[in-house]
């Protein structure tokens, strides 16, 4: 009914060439940017928009080029984490790393009310299962100083939505969505593709 991506089966060349480029964004999102970071509720985040990964019918990079990809954001990560404590104001900063939609992570910042608030998500899983440190791991990179939580990674239609398709809500339930109720938002349908590990550095 609804494909999140198309296939990655096409060859991509230049590997060499997405490494430099890798390097170079790398550099460029140490330095958050702190424009729209004024009151409580503002955020900013960077993610990795290099082609030919990143476009409006993006691609997943293979496994190895995507740890290359963690190793960067955990590098802002800690130089963010400085920035943003030097600000003195009360902040929630996280790496959230999406599998298999890995070219969806990112580094997030939000402002927040008091020191210590933690932004919870109306997504975070039922599913108990461990961080998979053996798949991600990298040489260098110590995933184990972060606390993960384990989010669900969603396709979701709104009952409002659903008038303007082509398709019901008995074949969304025929194929796999589960309807849901939101106090904020109302009825949706959703249905898990994948997971989303939202981590925090562990405080000492």
């Amino acid at each position: 009914m609804y494909k999140q991506y198309p296939s990655n089966k096409k060859k991509i060349r230049g590997w060499k060439r997405r490494i430099r480029q890798i390097d170079i964004w790398g550099k460029y999102i140490k330095d958050p940017y702190l424009k729209h970071f004024n009151k409580a509720g503002d955020y900013t985040y960077e993610r990795c928009i290099i082609n030919p990964f990143y476009k409006l019918d993006k691609r997943h990079p293979p496994l190895w080029f995507y740890k290359k990809i963690i190793a960067k954001f955990i590098a802002a990560y800690y130089q963010w984490d400085k920035t943003f404590n030097d600000l003195g104001q009360p902040y929630d900063l996280q790496i959230m790393l999406y599998d298999p939609s890995y070219i969806r992570s990112q580094v997030i910042c939000r402002r927040v009310d008091e020191p210590g608030d933690k932004i919870r998500y109306a997504w975070e899983s039922e599913i108990k299962k461990p961080f998979p440190y053996g798949k991600f791991h990298i040489s260098n990179v110590d995933l184990k100083q972060f606390d993960w939580i384990l989010t669900d990674e969603e396709l979701v239609f709104f009952e409002s939505e659903l008038e303007y398709e082509d398709f019901t809500a008995e074949d969304l339930l025929a194929d796999g969505y589960i309807k849901k109720d939101s106090p904020k938002i109302g009825f949706y349908y959703a249905k898990k593709i994948g997971d989303i590990w939202v981590g925090r550095l562990k405080k000492s």
